[in-house]
């Protein structure tokens, strides 16, 4: 099996999470890291033995990865996936893929003519739990669905965006409303300094309170999500409850110890608290891990460029909804089918 040559361009922590975890991936080395902060690049390299760069362009040139990591700021996407793809490099992009729906489209180009994997780091598919659930729905334990809730705080109303597609694929029309104080916005990470601007295009970071309706077709059931910046994020990460005709689930409170939460109603509640739980910096390294592993069985990527590019077009949605107080219809086109 080839050696696979990883390179990351950030020093936040996400940066640290996926670096950790490609130290724990076989046949991977990460060789560099890059940020327009020389000190910080020094540090980070310095740390983790490993060369620092504030230029991608050179980093790119001297190390030759076979793969980059982007954990930049979200609106920072852009230029480092589009450089590294031209260089030749597969990439593994953190959520949310970009802070517009052109230079996403803009990406998932890149990487087709490419030829190589663009990847989105949506890591909470890869929590055990969320994967014994899809393998449930997928097998028909829960019947039919008839009703999904969840309930968030802002800094997981991307991620359960994502985890809606991933269990139940594309709906076909979002009804939304929010409740919008900028003020109230968290910053998009400790160290950033800035809360998430493009709102009114993108959610991604609720504020006060969003909360969106969903129509799902064949077969024909509704879901809702509501986040809010006040759910207290140390508590509660989120909590979801699925209902169908012969089984149901909920899920209390999950938290960075534990993304299982606490499960109740129906046995397969007994099956996932039966699995060791997965943590925060967990749900990164099987996250990581599962991209890799994808890379040496040349398989897609678990979240794919399109599959990135499909969550901002709901994000999208959702915000026109709550914009125009209409209902937004989605067309099979502007969504790609979960895998």
């Amino acid at each position: 099996m080839k050696d696979i040559k990883a390179a990351i361009i950030g020093t936040g922590a996400a940066a640290r999470f996926h670096l950790q975890a490609y130290r724990k991936c076989p046949h991977t080395q990460v060789t560099a890291v890059c940020s327009t902060n020389l000190d910080r690049a020094h540090a980070f390299g310095k740390e983790f033995g490993v060369s620092g760069y504030v230029s991608i362009e050179e980093m790119l040139h001297n190390e030759r990865p076979d793969v980059v990591t982007v954990a930049t700021l979200e609106w920072e996407h852009e230029r480092p996936v589009l450089l590294s793809l031209e260089a030749g490099c597969h990439v593994l992009c953190e959520k949310i893929m970009a802070h517009t729906i052109a230079i996403g489209e803009r990406m998932v180009a890149a990487a087709r003519r490419a030829g190589r994997t663009l990847g989105v780091n949506y890591n909470y598919r890869s929590v055990p739990s969320h994967g014994l659930i899809k393998e449930e729905l997928v097998r028909g334990s829960f019947g039919e669905p008839a009703l999904y809730t969840a309930s968030m705080h802002a800094y997981l109303w991307a991620h359960l965006i994502d985890l809606l597609r991933f269990f139940f694929g594309d709906p076909v029309e979002v009804t939304a409303a929010i409740v919008d104080d900028q003020g109230r916005r968290p910053l998009a990470t400790p160290h950033a300094g800035r809360a998430w601007m493009y709102a009114a295009d993108m959610i991604y970071h609720p504020s006060v309170a969003v909360s969106a309706s969903f129509r799902f077709r064949n077969p024909d059931f509704i879901a809702t999500m509501s986040g809010s910046a006040l759910v207290p994020y140390s508590q509660c990460f989120w909590s979801f409850a699925l209902f169908g005709t012969q089984s149901a689930l909920a899920i209390d409170a999950a938290t960075g110890a534990n993304l299982a939460g606490t499960p109740s109603l129906g046995p397969i509640a007994a099956r996932i608290r039966s699995l060791v739980p997965c943590s925060y910096p967990q749900s990164f390294d099987r996250s990581v891990m599962a991209f890799v592993q994808a890379l040496h069985q040349g398989k897609p990527a678990p979240v794919t460029g399109e599959d990135g590019l499909a969550a901002m077009r709901l994000e999208a949605a959702v915000a026109e909804s709550a914009r125009t107080g209409r209902c937004v219809e989605l067309s099979a086109a502007s969504t790609s089918a979960p895998r």
